[in-house]
Parts: structure tokens; sequence; C-alpha cells
């Protein structure tokens, strides 16, 4: 699979690979902008709080305020259906089921009235920012089958997320992000994590043309490039007093495949990122971690597949699994990122029964496509593309596999829905975490997403999430509005059992390992 990375943007200067051969022109000026106020204020935070009518808010030290109800999040009616058999490390299980009558039952608010609650709530609290434009959609539940027949389809809630500009210009970024949801009996949840700026002079930039060279170089002559300007709002964690114009490199293939997008600096001048170490090759040994309960790993293509943020975020993720005392079995990166550490032995060269699928959970990141995920330009052992009929997961222990790259659980590709491309994957699998749409290079998804599925209770707060919610909420922290994520898996003929609200182990109930009837579950929502 060749390396591709896609991400149109709304910009009327958008350039395509026609221009990459077109001679830049002189460099232009766009503006700078000067930070003005980050993140929200204790009493900021009391007025939002209050004008949701919310129990409580949480306020980070750097501004950010999130708050999320435990009971009607992201909400699935189920039933309890009492112990189940244990799974293979003979832990302890719960069953669920589905309760198809209150899903059919479920009540959300037009996408219209929820973006004015909204738009009515952040101003009424003063924490609206004038450059914030709401966008409001359903977060959806769906049954469907391996025939491609959806058998129930459900909204649970309807979610407003803000984009931002600044002088015409997308402002994107952790440190650009407001989104508010809304059930039929109020909000659900809300994150609030902005800036606000003032134009603070002006800097000379490479134009457009320039731009699709520079993201030619990066992504690869097989990508056709798309490249509009952009201003990256770092996380507020990150004290910056200004923001310069950058470059949004995007694309696709002539295949029509699309990854991760990623940002360059767009000033004449400025310093642009710089491959960093590598992993020593891996060892012919293929060492790993020995012990006992749980254990995760983690796999990523950075650098060879011109990612820059991949080691960083893989790097989160371990540190996160190491903070809660969970071991991780491997974690190999680039050129030690192989296909046959997700293959099935039953197909030729497959080795997951020693890597991906010998852990409880693999996280990976990298480039992707509906139809898998790609090891290009950076291995070739012994395939460079693992695709959906590769995949055969769960039949010795992995429950959960979160695959942080681009479009895997999108609606239809070649004519399959998400249900025919997956379906086939599960062999006692409970998820795939992944992303309908074009997912951006991040450097600290993994560690947010382990952070809410592994955290310690603090009196009333602070409860480990859902795996599927972990997924979620982790990557509303760090999407863009225009990013929807997803988590799918099986459901059994008899009783409608399945792995809707599974915990990681130890955090709350787990359901049984089930082999697959050919109907699946996908839950999908905006970021």
């Amino acid at each position: 699979m060749q390396r591709k990375l896609t991400v149109v943007l709304a910009l009327s200067s958008l350039v395509t690979a026609g221009a990459v051969g077109v001679a830049t022109a002189d460099a232009a000026e766009l503006p700078v902008y000067g930070v003005k106020s980050s993140g929200l204020d204790q009493e900021q935070a009391l007025r939002l709080q209050r004008a949701f009518g919310l129990k409580d808010v949480r306020r980070s030290e750097a501004g950010v305020v999130s708050f999320a109800d435990e009971q009607r999040f992201q909400h699935l009616p189920t039933v309890d259906e009492g112990p189940g058999r244990p799974d293979e490390d003979g832990n302890e299980t719960r069953q669920t089921g589905l309760d198809l009558d209150a899903i059919k039952r479920i009540r959300t608010i037009p996408t219209d009235e929820a973006a004015k609650r909204a738009q009515e709530g952040l101003r009424s609290a003063g924490v609206l920012p004038a450059n914030a434009t709401p966008t409001a959609q359903y977060t959806t539940f769906e049954l469907s089958d391996v025939n491609g027949r959806t058998a129930l389809s459900a909204n649970l809630d309807t979610s407003v997320s803000y984009t931002f500009q600044l002088g015409g210009i997308p402002l994107e970024g952790e440190g650009a992000n407001i989104r508010v949801s809304f059930d039929a009996q109020g909000v659900t949840s809300v994150s609030h994590a902005a800036r606000t700026y003032s134009q603070a002079g002006t800097v000379k930039v490479n134009d457009l043309a320039y731009g699709a060279k520079l993201c030619q170089k990066y992504l690869g002559a097989e990508v056709k490039p798309e490249v509009g300007y952009v201003y990256v709002a770092a996380p507020l964690e990150e004290e910056v007093d200004r923001v310069e114009p950058s470059f949004r490199c995007a694309g696709r293939t002539a295949e029509g495949g699309a990854a991760q997008a990623i940002t360059l600096p767009a000033a004449v001048g400025a310093e642009l990122p710089q491959p960093g170490p590598g992993q020593e090759p891996r060892p012919e040994a293929r060492f790993k971690i020995q012990a006992g309960g749980t254990q995760v790993g983690s796999e990523g293509t950075g650098n060879c597949a011109d990612l820059p943020n991949t080691a960083a975020n893989i790097g989160t993720f371990n540190s996160e699994a190491s903070s809660h005392g969970i071991a991780r079995a491997f974690s190999w990166l680039d050129g030690n990122a192989w296909e046959s550490d997700f293959k099935d032995p039953a197909i030729a060269g497959g080795d997951d029964t020693n890597w991906a699928d010998d852990v409880d959970l693999t996280y990976w990141q990298g480039h992707g496509s509906g139809t898998g995920f790609s090891f290009s330009g950076c291995s070739n052992h012994n395939d460079t593309k693992l695709s959906d009929t590769d995949a055969r997961w769960g039949d010795h222990d992995v429950e959960w596999m979160s695959l942080f790259t681009c479009l895997i659980l999108e609606d239809d590709t070649g004519g399959q829905t998400w249900a025919q491309r997956w379906g086939q994957a599960f062999r006692g699998l409970h998820q795939i975490n992944s992303f309908t749409t074009v997912s951006y290079n991040s450097a600290d998804h993994g560690g947010k997403f382990g952070n809410y599925m592994w955290r310690s209770p603090f009196l009333w707060w602070n409860n480990p999430m859902k795996v599927r919610d972990a997924w979620a909420q982790a990557s509303i922290d760090t999407q863009p509005a225009s990013v929807r994520w997803a988590t799918m898996g099986p459901v059994t003929s008899s009783g409608a059992l399945g792995n809707f609200d599974d915990y990681f182990w130890g955090k709350g109930p787990v359901g049984p390992d089930y082999t697959s009837t050919g109907v699946f579950w996908r839950i999908s929502g905006v970021s």
C-alpha cells in the first residue's frame, strides 16, 4: 500500500498537484496573531457550568474545561445478562445485551436546535470566541450484517463542534476545540480549550505553489498533494505567545486512498521538521517483555511514512500504560513495525499470535484506508499493507484493536460496507476503535486514550471510561470537527449480546469473547 494523505481544506486558494511544477511567485505576507488569553479561568469555568446546568466541571491548570456525564455520555441502552464464561486468561466477565426497544425509543434534539442551545449557553457564559462557527451532527448507533444490510440505526445524541478561523484562514489544533453534546434531557458533555488572539504584525510566507512542492517532498511522489494555509493551535499546555501561518499538507493517491494530515511551516526561512532518532534495528531474537496479567502493545510508522508525531504519540501511550502498572509487551516503530505482526498465522508470513494478538490491547498509528493500513516506505515484512482480509483477531488473546489511522471504519469502500470489510476480523476480538474519516497526525492521542481508559477515581469524578468512550474522548480532544471517530464489534444472534460497554481489565465490567454471527454494531460521532 502506498503512503497517502488527505484532507481537502475549504480554501479558495487550495493548490493541487497540477501546480507543483509552477515556479513560485515572490513571497507574500500573511498576518501573525498574538495570544491575548489562553483557556478559561475559574470564574469562567463556573459560569460555563451554570449556563449548561451541570453538576460539576473539570478545569486543568492550563484552563482546559471538560465535563462528561458518567451515565448519559453516549449512552446506549443495554441489559445486564449476568456472568459470562471466563476469558482465555481466566478473567471474570459480564454479559451485556442490547435493549432494542429502548434504543428505538431514543429521541434526540434536531441539529439546528442543538447549535442554538450551544451558542446561547457559551455566549451567556461569556466564553464563545468571535471566530468560532458551530456545526452539529448526530452520534449514531448501527446494526449491520456482512451482506451490507442495515438492521437498525439510531441517533444517541446531538453534538455541536466548532471550527475556527483567523482572518479567513482555518485555525486547527488541540488549542481550538469547543464541543457540546445534548441528549433529550440536556447537556451530556462539554469540552472547551481555546485561546483569543489579536493581530500582531505580518510575516513573509511562501506561496501555495511552493507549499505544494514542499508537501510533495514530505508526502512522496505517489501522492497528489493538496495544500492550503492554516494556523496551528497548539495544546493549551504548551505556552505560546503567537501563531504564524503553516501549510496543511493533504492529498490522495491514484488509488483514492487517504491518510493522516500534517502541517509544515509556511514562513519564509522557517525551520522544517527533521527526522528524529529511530529505534535500533529490530533484533533477530525479537525480544518481548514476559509478564503476567494484562498487557498492551504498540506499533507505528513515523518518519519513514512522513508522520512526524508518531514516536511522541506512541511514547505517550506507553507512558500512560507504565504509570498505571500495565505491562507493555512490545513497542515497534518505523522499520521495526511489521505487517506480519498483525497478520494471522493461517496466512503466509503471519505472526500475530506473538504480537498484536498476544496482548489485551494493541495501539497502532500510521497511514491507512478503508481496506487496511500501510507499512509502505518503512518495512516489507512480509508485506507493505495489512489488509482487512489478512486480519483474524481475538482467536489468541487481543480484546481491543485500536487503530489511530484514517478511514478504517468508513461507510463504504469498493462497494463494501464497514461490516462487510472488517466483520471477518472478529475471531474473539471485542472492538475495533478507529475513524470513518481522515484523521490528523497527533503527538498525544495515545496518551489521552490511555489516561481516560486507565485513570483512577478521585472522590466523585475521574472514573475510568469505557474503552469506546475513552477512544471517542481522546479523538474529541485531539482532532478537528471534520473528523469522525468510530468503534465496531460483533453481536450474537441469541440475546443480541456484545461488548458494547467494555471497560479495560480491572477498571469495570468486561464481556466475554463472542464468535461473530455476521451481525455487527458501530457507534460513530464527530470530534
